[in-house]
């Protein structure tokens, strides 16, 4: 069979740099319909982490495989000896060097080790597994997949370092942030002489998915060992009967005994059941004030500020004011620390897509969404925009033909979009969808939990059952709806309303560029059907461009006065 490594490379050319996984992706798909049947491992260089780290895999247990790593600096390991050296290499079974096994009882059989290479460092490696002992791929299939690797690895390492990047600002932020708490903490108990011991716990997604625990940001005890006592085990578990928290916070993260919507005090914690048993037993804390920030309207916790005694203390209106406010300030450390940075980041990197010449609309709604889905971290997304069909007004992403509209996201999760109705309640349940409520009302719209929200009957419809939180965000210029941006989680209650509020940054630095381009390509259509309805075509005209159309029809006469009042404003800003 012929294989088109051209059309492959075409396709990875098309992504950005926002989008690692997808062109892993499509490197994956290309190195299996080459190398034919057989397990595939890309090995990517992670130095925030000093190992090399399973990015992209295919055929086999691909979960488990992800999560195999090895240190960059060891070469007892195959893969960092390919690394280091720049080799190719070979194991006639993998099962004979159980080191380099990718999953702890996985199959043997025989394995090639490709290095990737750009301007002649090593950025990763390619592992191709086969299912007998002794089996490699042939000379000819080697010399295809050296071709690939060699011209896919410049666009590899552009998404590779990008990704680390956002990694270690999520990094650098999460300790400017753990810095602040404490600072926040420290004050509060040295301004008031009884508290001994303060904290700040925030929701962190557990191992099971959908659940939440409570992680503890920062502490701070006057005595040395007490805080180093407390911060052993980081982690409060959430689950019905195992904590304190537990019985007003549940495993999604939300308040569910309203006592906790204001600050709550605990006068004796020896009669409480404690995960912690020693902050009675051996640190003997008595009483707890606890102030909890919150989100209003999902109830969702944002941190919680602990203050202990020891002694049963309840503080005075003047020492719960100061404490509320001191808890107030944690909030915002939580929430507004990196914000900014991650604010500077968006307003950059969208301000340099609109600088960029423009190939089109669906090429710039695909970076769009490609720089949306990475900066929160969403799993998938789509851009419907708003089309009359038969005097209704409808969200396409997609024609009813498959042709793609708008832009989406890794479509082999998303394999199909069908046109969406515009519309809220007055919509039939079956007709109902977030993206169809957010273009009809104008506002930004989340679905927590998909499956909750179709188990009522609300404002979803599912296009692939792994989706689990969904997000909508119109966008609108001059008053009209032309678009809705949609990210998706594959884990309900993902999306906060920071994730919003990037949504409508972006909306709003793309709505005047996007109504632009949706002019021109009406232009454009109506010129080429004019072209095909035009007779009499002059000889002396080599082309007809927008200069040159002939026409006395209304309909020409129109589009000629459209071009006139879109060209000139259109041109100054280019």
């Amino acid at each position: 069979m012929q294989i088109d490594i051209e059309n492959w490379l075409d396709k990875i050319e098309d992504f950005g740099k926002e989008n690692l996984e997808e062109i892993l992706h499509h490197l994956t798909g290309a190195i299996q319909e080459i190398a034919g049947r057989g397990h595939c491992r890309i090995y990517l260089e992670d130095l925030t982490e000093g190992a090399l780290s399973c990015m992209g895999a295919a055929g086999g247990d691909i979960e488990r495989v992800r999560q195999s790593t090895f240190a960059i600096n060891d070469d007892n390991f195959l893969v960092s000896r390919v690394y280091q050296q720049q080799q190719e290499t070979s194991i006639e079974n993998l099962a004979d060097s159980l080191d380099d096994m990718p999953v702890a009882g996985g199959r043997g059989g025989g394995s090639y080790f490709l290095p990737l290479v750009h301007r002649g460092r090593s950025i990763g490696v390619v592992c191709l597994d086969r299912g007998r002992p002794g089996e490699f791929p042939r000379k000819a299939v080697l010399q295809k997949l050296r071709r690939l690797l060699v011209a896919v690895a410049p666009i590899l390492d552009r998404a590779r370092r990008y990704h680390q990047q956002v990694v270690l600002s999520h990094h650098v932020d999460e300790a400017k942030k753990r810095e602040a708490a404490l600072f926040m903490v420290r004050s509060a108990a040295r301004l008031i002489d009884r508290v001994v011991l303060a904290s700040v716990l925030v929701p962190t997604p557990s191992n099971i998915d959908g659940e939440r625990t409570l992680e503890i940001l920062a502490s701070y005890s006057k005595e040395r060992e007490a805080r180093r006592l407390y911060e052993q085990e980081q982690r409060i578990n959430l689950s019905p009967g195992e904590s304190l928290l537990s019985r007003f916070i549940d495993r999604g993260g939300v308040i569910v005994d309203d006592s906790l919507l204001s600050p709550l005090y605990i006068p004796d914690l020896a009669d409480q059941s404690l995960q912690k048993q020693y902050l009675t037993e051996e640190l003997g804390l008595r009483s707890l004030f606890m102030v909890p920030r919150f989100d209003s309207r999902s109830r969702r916790v944002i941190c919680l500020v602990n203050y202990y005694t020891k002694e049963k203390y309840q503080f005075t209106p003047f020492e719960r004011g100061l404490l509320e406010a001191h808890a107030e300030m944690a909030q915002q450390v939580v929430q507004q620390i990196g914000d900014e940075h991650l604010e500077v980041q968006i307003l950059s990197e969208i301000s340099d897509l609109l600088q960029q010449p423009s190939d089109g609309l669906q090429p710039f709604l695909h970076r769009v969404l490609s720089k949306a889905t990475r900066l929160i971290g969403a799993d998938t997304g789509s851009i419907a925009l708003v089309r009359e069909l038969d005097g209704e007004r409808w969200l396409l992403v997609e024609d009813a033909q498959g042709s793609l509209v708008g832009a989406k996201s890794k479509d082999w999760l998303k394999k199909y979009i069908p046109p969406i109705r515009i519309g809220a309640e007055e919509l039939d349940a079956e007709q109902r969808s977030l993206t169809g409520l957010a273009a009809a009302t104008g506002r930004p719209a989340v679905v927590d939990n998909t499956r909750e929200e179709m188990r009522r009957g609300g404002f979803y419809s599912e296009v692939t059952e792994a989706v689990r939180s969904e997000l909508a965000v119109p966008v609108i210029y001059a008053g009209e709806v032309l678009a809705v941006i949609c990210v998706d989680s594959l884990r309900p209650n993902y999306f906060t309303g920071e994730h919003r509020r990037i949504l409508q940054i972006i909306e709003r630095m793309i709505s005047r560029h996007l109504a632009s381009l949706q002019h021109i390509e009406q232009l454009t259509g109506e010129i080429d059907r004019l072209r095909k309805d035009v007779d009499y075509r002059d000889p002396s005209v080599t082309s007809y461009r927008l200069g040159n159309i002939i026409g006395n029809s209304p309909k020409a006469q129109q589009i000629v006065e459209t071009i006139q009042c879109v060209t000139p404003p259109l041109c100054q800003r280019i």
